[in-house]
C-alpha cells in the first residue's frame, strides 16, 4: 500500500532552498518561494481545510496536479506550493526537514512519515489532520483510493517512521 508512493525513489536531491529568500513583501505579493529550513508561518487549520478540498482526487504516480492526480509527495508539494513554499518533491527528502516531535505531541498540520512497503527508507508521507481521540492524516494513499483521510492504526503504525513539525 505505501510502496505505491515510490516517486521518492526517483530523485536524490531535495528541492528545499538552502536559504530563505530576502524580500520585503509577502510571498503572496512577490511570488517568491519560502524555504522549509525554518518553521513556516501558515495557519494549521487553514492548511488542513485546504488539503481537504482535494479529498477524492485520484492517485497518479509522480503527479502533483489535482486534475491528473497526486502521489503522496506530489500532494504535499501541491499543497505547500499554494502557500508559496518550495518543498521537497520526494517523500524521502523530508527525512531531515523540520523538527521531530513525538506522536503524542503531534498537531494538525504536522507531517507524518512512513517507510515504503518492504523498505527501510521513507516512502510515504501525509499531513496530520487530528490528534484528539485518535491520530488521523490526509494523504494520497495509492491506486484505487487517491486522497483520503486515514487513521493511524494497523499497517500505518507498523510502517511509521516519525512526525515532523514544519509549521510554527
Amino acid at each position: 500500500m505505501l510502496g505505491s508512493c515510490a516517486s521518492s525513489k526517483k530523485s536524490n536531491t531535495s528541492n528545499v532552498l538552502t536559504k530563505a529568500p530576502v524580500h520585503t513583501e509577502t510571498p503572496h505579493e512577490t511570488g517568491a518561494a519560502l524555504s522549509m529550513d525554518q518553521p513556516l508561518d501558515i495557519d494549521r487549520q487553514e492548511l488542513i481545510r485546504y488539503a481537504k478540498t482535494f479529498l477524492g482526487a485520484p492517485y497518479k504516480y509522480g503527479a502533483s496536479d489535482p486534475e491528473k492526480g497526486f502521489d503522496c509527495s506530489g500532494f504535499l508539494y501541491f499543497i505547500f506550493q499554494h502557500y508559496h513554499v518550495k518543498p521537497p518533491r520526494s517523500s524521502y527528502n523530508y527525512e531531515h526537514v523540520g523538527q521531530p516531535v513525538s506522536i503524542q505531541k503531534a498537531l494538525p498540520g504536522d507531517l507524518i512519515l512512513f517507510r515504503g512497503e518492504h523498505s527501510s527508507k521513507i516512502g510515504h508521507i501525509g499531513i496530520i489532520t487530528s490528534n484528539k481521540d485518535a491520530l488521523s492524516f490526509i494523504h494520497a494513499a495509492g491506486s484505487g483510493t487517491g486522497v483520503i483521510i486515514s487513521n493511524f492504526s494497523g499497517y500505518y503504525k507498523k510502517q511509521f517512521v516519525k512526525v515532523i513539525r514544519v509549521l510554527k
